[in-house]
């Protein structure tokens, strides 16, 4: 996923190229990270669950008391002009809230600014699905989880230690043992028939939601904490992400994750998740 330049993105009423994107140094998102986001992506030039993504939009705004003016009629209108505006078949998109700006450099006293801002993606990485990917375990963690803010810190940490053990990203573990989730994704385990994800202490996915959904009717579903020691044990493993949608784990730090190859299961979520975006059912 690269930047395309000759990209048309919606910053606060203007339509700009990348290059030509900004906001005033005196925004409190510059100034004190106090801003809020939502990514998704359009297959075939539709958005994946869009109205999910803007209720979590709402729940993240009221987690950090920032008041948005606009309704989630204009934010979907202008998600649709975006889309219509660029040429991509399938592409992510961000939508970004920032706080406003501030005369006394730390209280918004000026209206958020939105943006949002398209990228284009390229046809599905079947080849990621066959090989899998290595995680790391990290304690650092995420301040307030269930907002999805651009407060980035604590994962920017985790994907480098992640990068010098050559792994893609990396699992937060809380005090307790408890494995939560990835820097930008969510996190399951197979134990036998039996899927495993936590539900409190992370960012609520939308695809994970669309993945439980889909799970259910086939295998039994808990959401509960995953114990680190449950790793050991663990026939298969897998993230979820909008852009990711299900990537299987086949090693987490020096723990190989099953037979070491995605598992039949994982496949089984995979194949109902690919059909279900082929038919348009979302």
């Amino acid at each position: 996923m690269s930047i395309d330049p000759q990209a048309l993105w919606y910053i606060n009423g203007r339509w700009v190229h990348p290059n030509a994107a900004t906001i005033p140094i005196t925004d409190v998102a510059v100034l004190r990270g106090y801003s809020l986001f939502e990514s998704l992506r359009t297959y075939n030039r539709h958005p994946f669950h869009l109205r999910e993504h803007l209720e979590r939009l709402y729940r993240s705004a009221e987690h950090i008391e920032l008041v948005l003016p606009f309704s989630r009629d204009e934010i979907t209108d202008i998600v649709q002009q975006v889309i219509e505006r660029n040429t991509y078949q399938h592409a992510s998109l961000r939508i970004l809230i920032t706080g406003g700006q501030s005369t006394d450099g730390i209280i918004p006293d000026g209206l958020p600014t939105l943006s949002v801002l398209i990228t284009p993606l390229g046809e599905r990485d079947m080849e990621r699905f066959a090989r899998g990917v290595h995680l790391i375990t990290t304690h650092l963690h995420r301040e307030m989880p269930e907002a999805k803010t651009t407060s980035y810190i604590s994962a920017i940490r985790a994907l480098k230690e992640a990068a010098r053990h050559d792994a893609t990203d990396a699992l937060f573990v809380n005090e307790h043992g408890h494995v939560l989730e990835g820097t930008r994704s969510n996190f399951f385990i197979f134990l036998d028939d039996l899927l495993i994800t936590p539900r409190t202490g992370i960012l609520l996915g939308v695809t994970r939601q669309v993945v439980l959904e889909l799970a259910r009717s086939h295998f039994k579903v808990e959401e509960r904490p995953i114990l680190l020691e449950e790793l050991s044990e663990a026939d298969e493993a897998f993230i979820t992400g909008s852009s990711r949608e299900i990537t299987p784990v086949v090693r987490i730090d020096d723990r190989i994750i099953g037979t070491g190859q995605p598992g039949p299961r994982t496949y089984e979520l995979e194949q109902r998740f690919i059909d279900m975006v082929e038919r348009g059912d979302f």
